[in-house]
């Protein structure tokens, strides 16, 4: 084999590894991107139910105030 010819097997051979490599890292990048999305969605249920608490706590709150207010207010 001359010089030349192991010159172009070896960089046929690197090509290979290169693309392999890529191909890898964009398998991963999809997998991550679902991984992720799935991740986002949990997250964004978990908001809206804690969203819904505040208001509940929020509301109640309000209720506890108000009569407190009352009670304060006949007393006086």
């Amino acid at each position: 084999m001359s010089k030349l010819e192991m010159a172009i097997s070896r960089l046929d051979a690197a090509m290979a590894r290169l693309d392999a490599a890529v191909e890898e890292s964009v398998q991963r990048g999809v997998q991550d991107r679902d991984v992720l999305s799935d991740e986002l969605a949990v997250l964004r249920q978990t908001y809206a139910l804690l969203q819904q608490e505040a208001r509940m706590v929020s509301d109640r709150l309000d209720n506890v105030i108000g009569r407190l207010h009352d009670v304060t207010k006949d007393s006086q």
